[in-house]
């Protein structure tokens, strides 16, 4: 009987972290979306922070996010399932587990606002990364 209740509490607590990570991801695309940012022309280099498979771009927050990166990201060759919801061509929300989410809307110059969070999988790295939190201007959506 205890296994149940146990069961029970652990699927209560998973949708409640999913409901409130879709519930912040969502305000902070409306967010995201009503105000768009202009784009800066991109550095040629950035110093490595130390962040996991680190771009050009640089992390804010660096110090405690490429050490929680570093502590908390791990290796698999298994990519997750994504799951698109929306018109690929207009406004959608991709999700996948272990969680996360992105959304991706057209600003109407061509571009995609892109914003992301939870544990992206790298396909560079064959592995997931996380904390993993981003919002930029694209010239395609993210599909991943």
């Amino acid at each position: 009987m205890s296994d149940v209740r146990g069961y029970a509490v652990v699927n209560m607590v998973a949708r409640v972290c999913v409901a409130a990570s879709l519930a912040c991801a969502l305000l902070l695309a409306l967010a995201f979306h009503t105000h768009p940012r202009q784009s800066s022309p991109a550095r040629a280099t950035s110093p490595d922070q130390g962040c996991i498979n680190q771009g050009k771009d640089s992390r804010i927050g660096a110090t405690f996010i490429c050490w929680a990166q570093r502590h908390l990201s791990w290796k698999s060759e298994h990519e997750p399932h994504f799951v698109l919801i929306g018109s690929a061509e207009r406004t959608n929300i991709g999700l996948a587990w272990p969680p996360y989410i992105v959304y991706n809307s057209p600003d109407g110059s061509g571009h995609w606002r892109m914003f992301r969070i939870g544990f992206r999988y790298d396909r560079n790295w064959h592995g997931y990364i996380f904390p993993s939190v981003a919002w930029k201007r694209l010239s395609n959506p993210l599909r991943y």
